[in-house]
């Protein structure tokens, strides 16, 4: 049992060797969303690597200067990341000052200066909050803290929100104000339809 566990010890500091030393920056890390299941400390610095789920779908492409990865707690930190979400489907793109990986909640956690943006076919659409959460299996968006949605037809601010990428909709809640331009063409993100504020 011991011989087992050596070895399998051995061939993960091999492969993070590889991927640490051998891999130009350049170049594209495939992985799952699942981390490499592994009980050692490691640190990943000027990566990019593309996250597959279980069927071969790309979920996440994350790029960032420097990943460090804390066995006890299954957490990955993520400094200054830039991270496409769901970049085959709603593909939304997303920064802050830093994020989290947690291995057990299989979410992404980003903090700090939180901007993502989702490109359409009239502009696009900004989302502004201090902290946003990505649940991977659930396919949300979401925050509880105080947020500021820009469309190209309406400026909406509110303490949280919930979007489904699934539906594609946007769900917000406590103290729902804003503004909609009404000479400007609809989008295809309209109040009535994709935007539904609750509470």
């Amino acid at each position: 049992m011991n011989r087992k566990v050596l070895i399998a010890a051995t061939l993960t500091l091999l492969i993070i060797f590889i991927v640490r030393w051998w891999i130009p920056t350049e170049r594209v890390v495939r992985s799952v969303p699942a981390l490499t299941n592994t009980d050692l400390d490691y640190t990943l610095t000027d990566f990019k690597s593309e996250f597959f789920n279980s069927d071969g779908v790309l979920e996440w492409v994350i790029e960032s200067p420097k990943l460090t990865h804390d066995a006890q707690s299954r957490t990955a930190r993520i400094e200054s990341p830039l991270i496409e979400i769901d970049p085959t489907v709603s593909q939304w793109f997303a920064s802050a000052n830093e994020g989290y990986i947690l291995r057990n909640e299989d979410e992404l956690v980003l903090m700090g200066n939180v901007i993502i943006r989702q490109p359409v076919a009239e502009g696009e659409h900004i989302i502004q909050t201090e902290r946003l959460h990505h649940h991977r299996r659930q396919r949300t968006i979401s925050t509880d803290d105080e947020v500021e949605i820009q469309t190209p037809d309406a400026i909406i601010q509110a303490g949280g929100v919930s979007i489904d990428l699934n539906t594609q909709t946007m769900e917000f809640f406590d103290h729902v104000q804003g503004e909609i331009f009404m000479d400007h063409p609809s989008s295809d993100l309209t109040l009535s339809d994709d935007i539904r504020p609750r509470g």
